[in-house]
């Protein structure tokens, strides 16, 4: 039973005077450090806004939200609506709340085939690809190569004296033993032994995992055989080679006639003295791809800022709206993320638009489309702004990963905290809720650089992403989102449940909406700390 049913029965049970009674004792002190205005804007943040639209979102009517898809399309039209019934004013194109971006999306034929000595593997459950490739059409000899590392620094030459001129490469993806995954991707971030195997003359490279890897093979394979989405620039980089992503079982095949099994030879490629090993198998790979041009929609309001002056700056809130839409005659509804996203900001937007007392920035709300396809809608946003992007203070994310919803929220997560001023903003925020601010549990995971705020802090905007969780520690925090995203990430199964914890999203979105209350109240916009990567960039700048 959720939350609202349970309150609803308490009221039926005539004992609503206690229900008020410990609302009342719990939220004064979870709020002793904010301002009557903050504490009256928190108050104005509906529960059940939330619950409405992330419900709405979810439907199947929406068909999981994909890109260059109906679903897609009508749930921009939707969250449009939204808006304007909010009374958030239009900032998209000519007049209306939509910002069109053209993108391309690129498509296996049914002419695609890849056999193993004659055995058809199958894309999406045997393989993926690793970029966005050309056509080709070839037969190649496969060569062992382990990690493919020749470095000085690390004792390593996995190569040795390899003929590798015409064949296609099998490379290690995970860590040799003795390295966590974590030290290893540290490593190859800086070396990617794929050009050096290219280089010496291999004509393709099959990626295998050997279990230690970041994320297990059979994931990697169903994440990236979804539809291709880019820009139309990005369209025309199709690799000329094949590289490809092999799943397990795919990969065990590989080593058939070798005299070791597939963990055997990964264990042996951890040894220094590894020797490159040819295989007996042989790959037949041919590749063909449709590629289909059209327009995607970011979704745009704003509220104006009550300062004469100040009011021609502006605050940010941002959260993707697409999910994987339709999938082999599946929905992916994407309710955690992202819709909830969605809830949570449009309930912010829908508190900010009922103040008396308008903040002194203008107020500017987008739901992003394409995140899922590299962050694409915020990208395009970012590059063309509907507002000075010089003037704008900051950029406030939510992308869910199912955590706010497990329970009442004990920390949070501000990505992003420790590069600007927003770092203590959000300290002192999360304190006047009695909510830990914790650093980042997972950054092996890179995931400040993997939704829509990035694209505001490569121009020069400071940003957060916020994500709350039930956990009052890292460990636990990891524990969820691991179960999260073994269960329901980018699947089918993420879906709105009965035991969702909607009082958890509320507490995400009050502390976006005090967040976005103090950055517009402020005299002066955040700014970057010094010793980071970003210190120096000033807004308008191009962060590569």
């Amino acid at each position: 039973m959720n939350v609202s049913s349970f309150r609803s029965n308490l009221i039926k049970r005539s004992v609503l005077g206690l229900a008020l009674l410990t609302v009342f004792v719990v939220n004064i002190p979870a709020q002793s450090g904010l301002s009557k205005n903050e504490k009256d804007l928190t108050k104005a943040i509906k529960l059940r806004t939330i619950e409405r639209i992330t419900r709405e979102l979810s439907d199947d009517r929406f068909e999981g939200r994909g890109t260059l898809q109906r679903g897609g399309d009508m749930a921009a039209s939707w969250i449009a609506d939204q808006m304007r019934a909010i009374g958030l004013k239009p900032l998209g194109d000519n007049g209306t709340y939509l910002q069109s971006l053209p993108l391309v999306e690129t498509a296996f034929t049914d002419e695609t085939e890849v056999l193993l000595d004659g055995e058809k593997l199958n894309y999406g459950k045997d393989w993926s690809a690793g970029l966005l490739l050309a056509d080709m059409k070839g037969e190649g000899k496969l060569v062992f190569v382990g990690h493919g590392m020749v470095s000085d620094e690390l004792g390593r030459n996995d190569l040795k004296d390899a003929d590798l001129k015409g064949k296609i490469a099998v490379l290690i993806d995970g860590p040799p033993l003795k390295y966590t995954a974590e030290q290893w991707k540290e490593i190859t971030d800086k070396t990617s032994a794929i050009p050096l195997l290219i280089q010496r003359g291999a004509v393709g490279v099959l990626l295998v995992g050997n279990g230690r890897e970041l994320y297990k093979h059979d994931f990697i394979v169903d994440q990236t055989a979804r539809r291709n989405i880019s820009t139309i620039d990005k369209a025309r980089e199709r690799f000329p080679l094949p590289l490809m992503f092999l799943g397990e079982a795919a990969g065990a095949k590989l080593f058939a006639g070798s005299g070791m099994t597939m963990a055997e030879a990964m264990d042996d490629a951890s040894d220094l003295e590894f020797l490159p090993m040819d295989l007996k198998p042989t790959i037949k790979i041919n590749l063909k791809a449709k590629q289909t041009q059209a327009n995607s929609k970011n979704v745009v309001g704003y509220l104006e800022g009550s300062d004469p002056i100040l009011k021609s700056e502006a605050v940010v809130f941002t959260a993707h709206y697409d999910g994987f839409g339709l999938l082999n005659g599946k929905i992916y509804n994407a309710a955690a993320d992202n819709a909830i996203g969605n809830g949570e900001m449009l309930a912010v937007a829908e508190a900010f638009s009922k103040m008396r007392g308008k903040p002194r920035r203008s107020l500017i709300f987008v739901s992003t489309t394409s995140e899922e396809y590299g962050l694409l809608g915020g990208y395009h946003f970012a590059q063309n702004p509907k507002w000075d992007i010089t003037k704008i203070a900051a950029n406030l994310n939510l992308d869910g990963i199912g955590t706010e919803i497990m329970g009442p929220i004990k920390n949070m997560v501000a990505f992003g905290a420790e590069y600007s001023t927003l770092g203590q903003m959000f300290h002192d925020v999360a304190r006047s809720y009695k909510i830990t601010p914790m650093d980042d549990p997972i950054p092996e995971q890179g995931v400040f650089g993997r939704s829509d705020h990035y694209p505001f802090v490569t121009r020069g905007v400071p940003a957060l992403m916020l994500v709350g969780s039930p956990e009052s520690t890292k460990q636990g925090f990891v524990k969820r989102f691991n179960e999260f995203e073994e269960t329901k990430y980018h699947q089918p199964s993420d879906d709105v449940y009965a035991n969702w914890y909607w009082p958890g999203a509320k507490t995400v979105a009050d502390m976006m909406g005090i967040l976005g209350y103090r950055i517009a109240q402020a005299n002066s916009m955040p700014a970057w700390l010094r010793g980071n990567p970003y210190s120096d960039l000033k807004r308008g700048d191009i962060f590569k």
